[in-house]
C-alpha cells in the first residue's frame, strides 16, 4: 500500500477529524474481535477505526466502498457522526475511468450547510498516462482557493523511480526516491525537500510478497517516528496498526480493520 499514491488530503482530513472521535468514544475491551475469512477476490468494504488492537468494538467507519458495473471502485465515502450516532455522509469522492477502464479523475465533495447540494468541491484529481499505460502525472485543483499542485511520476527500467511534487507556480516543493530489494519489491523511500535535503524516510518488510510491516524515520536525526504493522488473511489485508513512537509527533497511533464483501 503506498499512501502517497491516494488522495491525501482528503484521507488525512477524514483521519484526523475520526481520530478526534477517540477521546471521547473510547473504549477498553478484553476480547479480540472475529477475524473473518474473506474470498481472496473479495472486493473491499469498509474500513473501521479501532482504538486499540483489542478492541471489541468500532469506534467509527473510515470509508466504505462502492464499486460499479465492472467491479471498479466508484464511490468512497466517510460517514458523519454525532454523539456516535451517523447523521450523515462527511464527505465522499467519485472515480472516473476511460474507456480503457484506467483511473482518470477523483473528485472529492465535502459537507458544506450552506451550498445547495449539501457538499462543495473540495478537490479534483486528474491523472495523466504513458502510451505503456504508467501513470505519469496527477493534478490536483481546489476550486474552492482556486489552486492547484500536481505531481509528476518518474520511471527507470520500468519501475517507479521518484514522485516530485510540484506548487501552482511549477516550483519544486517536495520529492520522494524509491529503492528496490531483489524481487523487485519497494524497500526504501525517501522524502526530500526542494533542497535536495532528506527530511523522512519509510523502510518496508516483506513476507511472502507481502508488505507486512513500514518504518517510518524523520526529523533531523531521524528517529524512528512511526511503526506500522499489517496483518492478511487469505492475501487480504485485514488489520493496519500504526503506532507513533515519537513523544513529538503530532498524530495519534490507531488500528483499521477491513471488511470485504463476502459475495
Amino acid at each position: 500500500m503506498n499512501k502517497y499514491l491516494m488522495k491525501t488530503t482528503g484521507l488525512l482530513f477524514r483521519l484526523c477529524c475520526l481520530l478526534f472521535i477517540i477521546f471521547s468514544s473510547c473504549q477498553k475491551d478484553d476480547d479480540l474481535p472475529e477475524i473473518k475469512t474473506f474470498p481472496e477476490n473479495a472486493k473491499l468494504k469498509q474500513i473501521l477505526l479501532y482504538s486499540s488492537i483489542d478492541g471489541e468494538e468500532p469506534i467509527c467507519i473510515v470509508e466504505e466502498y462502492e464499486y460499479d458495473e465492472f467491479n471498479r471502485i466508484y464511490k468512497v465515502s466517510s460517514p458523519k457522526y454525532q454523539d456516535g450516532i451517523i447523521v450523515g455522509v462527511i464527505e465522499y469522492d467519485l472515480y472516473e475511468y476511460n474507456t480503457i477502464g484506467q483511473l482518470v479523475k477523483i473528485t472529492i465533495y465535502h459537507s458544506n450547510n450552506n451550498s445547495p447540494t449539501g457538499f462543495f468541491i473540495l478537490s479534483k484529481s486528474l491523472y495523466t498516462y504513458s502510451r505503456h499505460g504508467k501513470k505519469v502525472k496527477e493534478l490536483i485543483e481546489y476550486p474552492q482557493i482556486n489552486s492547484f499542485e500536481y505531481l509528476l511520476f518518474r520511471y527507470k527500467n520500468n519501475r517507479l523511480d521518484r514522485i516530485e511534487k510540484y506548487d501552482n507556480t511549477d516550483e519544486l516543493e517536495n520529492y520522494i526516491v524509491y529503492e528496490y530489494n531483489a524481487s523487485g519489491e519497494i524497500l526504501k523511500e525517501t522524502s526530500y525537500d526542494k533542497d535536495n535535503q532528506p527530511y523522512s524516510y519509510t523502510l518496508h518488510t516483506y513476507y511472502k510478497g507481502l508488505n507486512i510491516k513500514s518504518d517510518v524515520y524523520a526529523g533531523k536525526d531521524m528517529v524512528h517516528w512511526r511503526e506500522i504493522k499489517r496483518t492478511y488473511d487469505n492475501h487480504k489485508l485485514i488489520i493496519l496498526e500504526s503506532t507513533e513512537l515519537s513523544p513529538v509527533s503530532s498524530a495519534m497511533s490507531y488500528v483499521w480493520r477491513y471488511e470485504y464483501y463476502e459475495d
